[in-house]
């Protein structure tokens, strides 16, 4: 079992396991809920938070040093997450997924944190290869792809459910090999 780092610094922001406590469970629900319809246009689990606790789980889960997700803080405020919502070790394959309060796009803060998730991909885990996927119509997701150099695949016509809509998803990747090409000088 991999432990991840309990923080990773990315400059303005950073990527951390925070504690899990019902303190921090309220405020993410009223962050969420105060840009429910926002959020919820893009991410499945947005219309099953209705309260607090519902937002505990997965706050646990982050919490644990073995749990390959972070919350993303600026100044010590949780601001968005970013997690391998699937790791495949017999194909040595993850998905990146993430979300962003609406008050922080436009800084780049996505792009770094896929960054740095990559690296522990390709470094810690020794993937050799990182997917993104998302719902096409989400240009700002797709753009978050596009800056951090993961090529283009095609969609997944009709793949997901979406508020009882079918909805197309943009496959985007990164092979280990393009990764090192991009960090040789770094």
């Amino acid at each position: 079992m991999t432990d991840f780092p309990k923080t990773i610094d990315c400059g303005d922001f950073r990527l951390e396991k925070v504690a899990p406590t019902f303190d921090t469970a309220r405020y993410l629900f009223e962050l969420v809920d105060s840009q429910r319809e926002y959020m919820a246009q893009w991410l499945r689990w947005v219309d099953k938070s209705n309260c607090p606790e519902d937002m505990y789980p997965h706050l646990l889960s982050v919490s644990k040093i073995e749990y390959p997700g972070y919350y993303i803080t600026v100044d010590g405020k949780i601001v968005g997450s970013i997690d391998f919502v699937r790791i495949s070790e017999s194909h040595k394959t993850a998905e990146i997924g993430y979300w962003l309060s609406r008050d922080y796009n436009g800084r780049g803060i996505v792009t770094r944190a896929v960054r740095a998730m990559e690296k522990l991909a390709f470094d810690m885990l020794e993937m050799r290869r990182v997917e993104i996927r998302a719902d096409v119509r989400n240009k700002k997701s797709c753009a978050v792809a596009e800056r951090a150099g993961y090529v283009y695949e095609g969609v997944l016509r009709g793949a997901y459910i979406l508020r009882g809509v079918s909805t197309d998803i943009a496959v985007r990747s990164k092979l280990k090999s393009e990764w090192e090409k991009e960090n040789k000088n770094a």
